[in-house]
């Protein structure tokens, strides 16, 4: 995502000159690189993105990127402005019209409108897939996904754009800040990477924190990569997870921890040197996040069949289980951030990422209202009574509230799939292939008729990618 400018020219030119010339208009400059192809650099302490110049066969272009700080978005004409003056040659916008004066074509109203259309775009992005959009910043990627939007009840991931222009001129801000204040920061970052059996050319980057002779290594900040190694040189163990799942096990730590959250997926150090006993707990709790295939995605719920993935049938009774039907309506609205499990009966067949659907059963309206993939591998955790069941983290993509939407009822469960038992039973059963088959059908379908009642409060609903 970004807007791009054209500059037709056969003069060349001097980075430097581009550079002095920008400079010289009063803008105190970072750069980031210096060099063409590609130039890059931004405002000093108020950029996040920057602007790019890159040089093309026929003159150059200039970019900025979206959801970008209001000083890029001032700094993008200054930049077309510089280069026409030192070429001589006038500049084309996207649609190729000729453009006169960048500095007053490129104004207030025009930065509002990229901003508008950046933010939403994001989140059109994070409601659609349910994760994170990463963007690259000056110095660091930063991400952008439903807890970021929904954070402070600064940005509503459910209302448009105007309505949370201050919460979208605070998240810029606020990401800014982010950029410089950890500029010159260690980060977790490691030439380490693993091979991608879904795209040898590619392989997977690493985020890397180790024990070794009883100390953590340095680092101020975990930078973004696609996965987190956690390795401890003394024992020898080591962990490999998705990035993603990182801050879950740092907010499993039942004690306060060293890590500060500063976005959707990264995290900073505070208060002092990370200890080995934190990274040892935090090792304990990623065990359930290792995935059986580092390279696999799962299909969700009325996605298509995946063979791979084996579907559970999850049973809740409001009157005689620990959740009531009112703290379950309630936490729809924390449907893309709030922690869900269940116990889980089969337990033994159950792996992260298989499927799952949550029928209510008992008085009332009964049906599916909740779908989804396991978040965690199965694990054992007390239940107050003695006992330590096995439970499984859910991760939701289809929650409703059975007073106020459609449900795909037990009568038409009873149909698609007979034979099973809908109304009782164990909790967390598996379906057979042929079973998981039919009511993957009959769920798609259910999931058409409901298209566009996503309303955030009582149906919230993420498609698959």
């Amino acid at each position: 995502m970004s807007y791009c400018v054209q500059i037709i020219t056969e003069k060349q030119l001097e980075p430097k000159e581009i550079l002095m010339t920008i400079a010289g208009k009063g803008v105190k400059l970072m750069m980031v690189s210096e060099d063409f192809p590609c130039l890059r650099f931004g405002v000093m302490y108020d950029s996040l993105r920057g602007v790019e110049i890159n040089k093309e066969e026929d003159g150059y272009e200039v970019r900025i990127l979206s959801c970008s700080s209001k000083a890029d978005y001032r700094l993008f004409p200054v930049a077309i402005d510089a280069i026409c003056i030192l070429s001589g040659a006038k500049a084309m916008d996207e649609d190729g019209e000729l453009i006169s004066v960048p500095l007053d074509c490129f104004g207030f109203e025009w930065m509002e409108q990229q901003m508008k259309s950046g933010w939403s775009t994001v989140q059109a992005m994070v409601r659609y897939s349910g994760s994170a959009v990463i963007m690259s910043g000056m110095f660091m990627p930063f991400c952008v996904g439903p807890t970021v939007l929904q954070s402070r009840e600064r940005v509503n991931l459910y209302a448009s754009y105007e309505e949370n222009v201050d919460g979208f001129d605070w998240l810029t801000r606020y990401f800014t800040l982010m950029q410089w204040s950890l500029a010159d920061g260690k980060d977790t970052s490691s030439q380490l990477a693993l091979e991608n059996p879904n795209d040898e050319n590619n392989p997977f980057k690493m985020s890397l924190i180790t024990i070794k002779d009883n100390q953590v290594s340095k680092f101020d900040y975990v930078s973004y990569a696609q996965l987190m190694n956690l390795t401890n040189l003394d024992t020898g163990e080591c962990i490999v997870i998705r990035f993603e799942d990182f801050n879950r096990c740092i907010h499993l730590v039942d004690y306060d921890t060293h890590f500060a959250f500063f976005d959707e997926y990264q995290s900073r150090t505070c208060e002092g040197d990370v200890s080995v006993e934190e990274i040892k707990a935090i090792m304990e709790f990623a065990k359930r996040y290792v995935p059986q295939e580092l390279g696999y995605r799962p299909t969700y719920p009325g996605s298509g069949f995946d063979e791979r993935q084996n579907t559970f049938v999850l049973l809740w009774n409001p009157d005689t289980s620990g959740l009531s039907l009112e703290e379950y309506v309630n936490s729809i609205k924390d449907f893309y951030h709030g922690d869900f499990n269940m116990k889980i009966h089969e337990w033994k067949a159950a792996k992260m990422e298989d499927r799952f659907y949550v029928v209510k059963v008992g008085d009332g309206k009964t049906g599916i209202v909740m779908a989804g993939v396991f978040r965690s591998q199965p694990y054992q955790d007390g239940d107050g009574k003695g006992r330590k069941p096995y439970q499984i983290e859910l991760k939701p993509t289809m929650m409703l509230n059975p007073e106020s939407m459609p449900m795909l009822a037990i009568q038409d469960l009873e149909a698609a799939v007979p034979g099973f038992m809908w109304r009782g039973g164990y909790s967390g059963r598996l379906l057979t292939s042929e079973q998981a088959k039919a009511l993957e059908a009959r769920f798609a379908t259910y999931l058409k008729e409901i298209d566009g009642m996503d309303d955030g409060v009582n149906l919230c609903h993420i498609k698959n990618l």
